[in-house]
């Protein structure tokens, strides 16, 4: 799996030249970016989880000392995902609200896991760069969370496949009602945009954001809103 990750970055990002060199669109490379990120950050949350199990240390013949074990186990070495969410809760702010109006379907949720990881592959840096790398993985569990997806990293390769087509993966996005859900998945995108810097994935956004009903105004007041929290 981690191979092929590599393989799916280094074709997206050959691709990506190609595109930007001929002046073609930039979208299909990026599907292929996105896919080898998401394949990565899979490896990599198996491997950790691996080594969380490596870590537990041995057996102990008494009770008493397998309560101190995992107590001093727990108290110095949090579980990942409670690390993931603390690290999220820091850096995206939720809606304050809490009722959900309208809930998402299964093909929703999968569609705005995708885009997210569509604008988590204009991080260039996101394998050699272990903050980056961190935080698009945190954006992305976060995004679960919210969008009570459990099994996301199992998930996801599956749904990119399914929205392997850029424009019915939006026409699905499109299709979300819930204002909060709405705001959510384009605060989460920009915080990817924001982390990577590019123009095209600005200009993208933001079109993407006038679609769903933010124009450029307020998609911007959307912002100022949520990094004053």
């Amino acid at each position: 799996m981690k191979n092929f990750g590599k393989f799916c970055i280094g074709l997206g990002g050959l691709s990506l030249l190609g595109a930007l060199m001929a002046g073609h669109s930039i979208t299909g490379p990026t599907v292929w970016l996105a896919l080898g990120i998401t394949l990565l950050l899979f490896a990599k949350q198996k491997e950790d989880d691996k080594r969380d199990t490596g870590n537990q240390g041995t057996k102990v013949d008494t009770q008493q000392s397998v309560s101190i074990s995992q107590s001093s186990i727990a108290a110095q070495q949090p579980k990942q995902e409670n690390v993931h969410k603390q690290n999220m809760e820091e850096r995206s702010p939720m809606p304050s609200e809490t009722k959900i109006d309208i809930p998402m379907t299964t093909k929703q949720k999968e569609a705005a896991m995708c885009l997210i990881s569509y604008f988590g592959g204009y991080n260039d840096d996101i394998e050699t760069n272990p903050k980056t790398n961190e935080m698009v993985y945190a954006l992305s569990y976060q995004a679960s969370i919210y969008f009570q997806i459990h099994n996301f990293p199992e998930m996801l390769p599956g749904a990119m496949s399914r929205n392997s087509d850029p424009d019915k993966m939006l026409d699905t996005v499109m299709t979300i009602q819930d204002r909060q859900y709405k705001e959510f998945l384009l605060l989460t995108c920009h915080d990817l945009t924001k982390m990577s810097g590019k123009a095209e994935a600005y200009e993208l956004l933001y079109n993407i954001a006038n679609e769903m009903g933010y124009n450029k105004d307020r998609f911007n007041a959307l912002i100022e809103q949520y990094s004053r929290k």
